[in-house]
């Protein structure tokens, strides 16, 4: 998707005060035993992908963190201290954002890093015990040791806990009331935890009574891509009713075009992302009816908290007239929010391990009443920190509005283990050794030094961009899923 109008104009006005304000931070932070601290400032890093294939959910990210800053400056800051955002594009790359997160380090009292290669920045960040918020989409490190300093909004169900996955049934139980019998599943081969959300849906639908929950197996999609026409080929060929993916809105869209011109309409889709503006009014529009998308928050019909988010949103992001904001925008909001609430938490006399200590005994954080139901930091590094059940609303694409699925209420389901010799793996390019997983010794490649239950990864070389990949050394008795 294009950036055009006012998103366009207030990323070219972040990146003037980014510059600005990492000038401030660095003059702060020798003044102050706390980095990016004085007396009557502080200093708060942002890592996003502004730019490259993971920008068409992410570009306008740093404007939702923004709004959030100018909301809480307008309210006085925090302890008389007023807030400064050094924002940082990693550029859709690994090494990019492992850089951004050093450079932060040293700079910044803490880091709103809301990206999908934040695992990549992460150990510099625990290294310097910098406390960092975010939402735990791109991998395993915001729930297990030692990365403490870490918090997300969302629970950590790409970690592992006794060597087991987390999920909940709710999405399941709605692809069961849709008439959903055979599932396919896509994801980015790239992303450790883009498959692993794939195969906990998988088997999560599976368990919710989805007959064939692995119709059709990709997990070799190339990150960002727009060609899925081989893919929707054999999603008609099996005779699949249904299609799940975790991806960027780019590829959601191009997926759901691709199986409209491939004579598959009929497949029921539910996708993690397209819920927003960009989709409902764009070109992407007509080729994303009838799609279903998973909406922890409801934009729909809007709570108190969520419409004074949407406020701000108006107020502080220059050009914005109102719609439905993009995962980017929003979650970099609560992402922010989620910063502030540990500044607010720690007192005047700021330190890192302060924060990290208190923003860790919290139990009902709820955004300001953006979410419906509070949220725990406590029992870090196990199950503890899932609720019981979860919810979540569904909404579909109608003509030139989204509407609110299962009736306007709320699909919930239980907390489930992902059984490592359950999980569904199904046919599908994966299966068939697709050119980007698979090396010639047969070992599987995946993007980041994550430990996945007690597969071991070790450097393999790099990828065009320089960023680096690791091989997997597969136990496929131990490994939690299977193959990944």
């Amino acid at each position: 998707m294009n950036l055009g109008g006012w998103r366009a104009k207030a990323i070219a006005s972040l990146a003037a005060v980014a510059t600005v304000t990492l000038g401030m931070s660095s003059i702060a932070g020798a003044a102050s035993n706390a980095p990016g601290v004085t007396s009557n400032s502080i200093s708060i890093g942002y890592i996003t992908s502004l730019t490259g294939f993971a920008s068409s959910t992410f570009a306008d990210g740093a404007e939702g963190a923004m709004a959030r800053i100018d909301q809480q400056n307008a309210a006085g800051g925090v302890d008389g201290r007023k807030l400064t955002l050094v924002v940082k594009d990693d550029a859709s790359s690994l090494t990019t954002d492992a850089t951004a997160a050093s450079e932060l380090a040293g700079s910044t009292f803490g880091v709103v890093d809301f990206s999908a290669f934040t695992y990549s920045g992460a150990p510099a960040l625990q290294k310097a015990g910098v406390p960092v918020t975010g939402d735990e989409f791109d991998g395993p490190e915001w729930g297990e040791q030692p990365y403490t300093n870490m918090f997300s909004f969302g629970p950590p169900a790409y970690t592992t806990y006794g060597g087991k996955y987390y999920t909940y049934t709710d999405v399941g139980n709605f692809m069961k009331s849709i008439g959903i019998t055979k599932l396919a599943n896509l994801a980015y081969g790239i992303s450790p935890s883009a498959v692993q959300a794939a195969k906990n849906a998988a088997f999560a639908a599976s368990k919710a009574g989805v007959s064939t929950p692995d119709c059709y197996n990709d997990y070799n999609v190339q990150f960002g891509s727009t060609d899925f026409t081989a893919d929707a080929l054999a999603i008609k060929q099996d005779g699949c009713n249904g299609v799940s993916s975790p991806m960027v809105d780019s590829s959601d869209v191009a997926l759901a075009a691709a199986l409209q011109q491939g004579g598959s309409s009929n497949v029921k889709q539910v996708y993690y992302t397209g819920y927003s503006q960009d989709v409902l009014s764009g070109a992407a529009n007509a080729s994303f009816q009838g799609a279903y998308v998973v909406a922890g928050i409801n934009f729909t019909t809007p709570s108190a908290g969520t419409k004074a988010m949407l406020s701000a949103f108006r107020k502080y992001i220059p050009g914005y007239t109102g719609g439905i904001p993009d995962l980017g925008l929003y979650g970099s909001y609560l992402a922010t929010d989620l910063m502030i609430k540990g500044l607010e938490l720690a007192g005047k006399n700021l330190t890192r391990q302060g924060f990290i200590s208190k923003l860790r005994n919290v139990s009902g954080y709820t955004a300001n009443g953006v979410f419906p139901t509070s949220i725990s930091f406590g029992h870090f590094g196990t199950v503890g920190m899932f609720p019981k059940s979860g919810c979540t609303f569904m909404v579909q694409l109608k003509g030139k509005k989204f509407v609110l699925a299962n009736g306007g209420k709320r699909v919930c389901g239980k907390l489930i283990a992902v059984s490592s010799e359950g999980q569904p793996e199904g046919r599908g390019l994966l299966a068939r050794g697709g050119p980007l997983l698979s090396d010639a010794g047969g070992a599987v490649r995946a993007v980041g030094p994550a430990v996945v239950g007690r597969s071991e990864w070790a450097r393999g070389g790099r990828f065009g961009d320089g960023s680096p990949f690791w091989l997997r050394r597969l136990r496929s008795a131990q490994t939690p899923g299977g193959v990944k």
